[in-house]
């Protein structure tokens, strides 16, 4: 029996089986998949508490090594050695350039753009993003060519941000310059349609239940194909039964397969569909998240912690006042105080994320160690709506192409696009320009 790569093995059997990576399906292959993960939190961060010290910037990006985390950050201290705070990139199609106010939409809909935003009547007019740039080519080799997911839904029409289309808030990931990548902020239903074809766990069973039943396609074509039969020749005969046979088998393997994707992802790990709150619900989409990428159902990725603009209440930090609210605190420093839990409280979620690719393993590999994990917003200052020298962390090793450990910087104004084109050449992925890049970003 040939050696089948993994490619094959999931696309040229017919069925589209869930398994972890697998040394035995990708024979010769020292090394798992890359991934490619984009985590979104809302409205900046409070000046201080971020940026560890640093070395004077450098286009070739000066470094140091990390060591203790500031405050905000701190959550992440436990994977310090596999993060790098970056300094110094900007996305200048966020600022206004002409177009007035609308600082919240421009910030997450050129987070993986680049592009300025179209700002009419709620119409839409931007560029893909870099996730779908991935995704448009490591997609040929997984189940779903990427998965977008948040705690918010998403808002399609209507005008949410000074004139700006509410897409532009809601949407981090474009497929192309007018449509976004449906994005999913159900756990369970998340779940259901990576390993259950859509169908709820009792539904799935049911339905291969009813496969193993049926009769075979061949038998209600069968007086025609002896009809067919007088007409062929001998060597045509011999093709006919084995295709014939090969149609039977295919069958028979795709009830077993089924079967087998029913069995691999246990119905245990399907989350509680019921009502939880913003952050179990957040955690429970890194959760589906770490299973889809161990799985191999997909290699590329967004997380929206919550949209841009959110004024989502925390009251548990200390305040009933909406996020987005605080975030012009004008020095209010009760506020200013708030601000910084909720900064700190969104780290902790993206720390959950991490924990989940830190313990899953590949090899003698966790998934962190195989995948780039980008942590930031599109706005630095919440209350200036500044998008120069972005509060960014990249985590994880890429394979071992990562230098992680460090705070790293470059000079303001250095276009966070650049890092998109570095991070797209990890997972193998080339592409000349993509928005308002200028090259591939150095030093990381």
């Amino acid at each position: 029996m040939s050696v089948l790569s993994r490619r094959s093995f999931l696309r040229g059997s017919g069925v589209c089986l869930t398994l972890p990576w697998l040394e035995a399906l990708t024979p010769g292959a020292d090394q798992a998949p890359t991934r490619l993960i984009y985590v979104y939190a809302p409205n900046g961060i409070v000046p201080g508490g971020w940026m560890p010290g640093g070395p004077e910037p450098t286009p070739e990006g000066n470094a140091v090594a990390l060591a203790e985390l500031p405050t905000l950050l701190s959550p992440l201290q436990a994977h310090v050695s596999k993060l790098q705070v970056l300094s110094g990139l900007t996305q200048d199609k966020a600022r206004a350039n002409g177009d007035g106010g609308g600082d919240h939409a421009r910030g997450s809909a050129t987070f993986l753009t680049g592009v300025q935003a179209l700002k009419t009547d709620g119409a839409v007019g931007l560029g893909i993003s870099a996730d779908q740039v991935a995704a448009n080519v490591l997609g040929d080799h997984t189940r779903f060519r990427s998965i977008q997911l948040g705690t918010d839904g998403g808002q399609l029409s209507g005008q949410c941000d000074s004139g700006y289309a509410c897409a532009y808030s809601s949407f981090i990931s474009w497929q192309t310059a007018t449509t976004p990548a449906g994005k999913e902020s159900d756990p369970a239903r998340v779940f259901d349609r990576l390993f259950r074809g859509g169908l709820t766990p009792g539904a799935s069973a049911a339905r291969i239940r009813a496969q193993s039943r049926r009769r075979s396609i061949l038998d209600f074509v069968r007086q025609d194909a002896r009809g067919l039969r007088t007409l062929l020749g001998h060597a045509d005969m011999q093709r006919l039964d084995e295709y014939e046979s090969g149609l039977r088998e295919l069958e028979r393997r795709l009830i077993d397969f089924a079967s087998d994707r029913e069995e691999s992802v246990p119905d245990d790990a399907r989350p509680d569909p019921g009502t939880r709150s913003p952050a179990e619900r957040f955690k429970l989409l890194a959760d589906v998240l770490v299973l889809a990428l161990r799985t191999d159902a997909t290699r590329v990725a967004t997380l929206m912690v919550a949209n841009e603009g959110s004024n989502r209440a925390y009251p548990e930090l200390g305040s009933p006042e909406g996020h987005h609210s605080l975030s012009h605190h004008q020095g209010d420093a009760e506020k200013v105080a708030v601000i910084g839990a909720i900064n700190r409280h969104h780290v902790q979620l993206f720390g959950h994320l991490l924990d989940g690719l830190a313990e899953a393993h590949e090899g003698d590999r966790s998934l962190l160690d195989a995948s780039l994990v980008v942590y930031g917003s599109g706005i630095a200052d919440g209350n200036t709506h500044s998008h120069h020298d972005l509060p960014l962390v990249l985590a994880g090793g890429g394979n071992g192409s990562l230098n992680p450990g460090r705070h790293v910087v470059w000079p303001k104004e250095t276009p966070m696009n650049n890092l998109h084109l570095a991070l797209l050449e990890r997972v193998g992925v080339t592409t000349e320009q993509l928005g308002d890049s200028t090259g591939v970003l150095p030093g990381i």
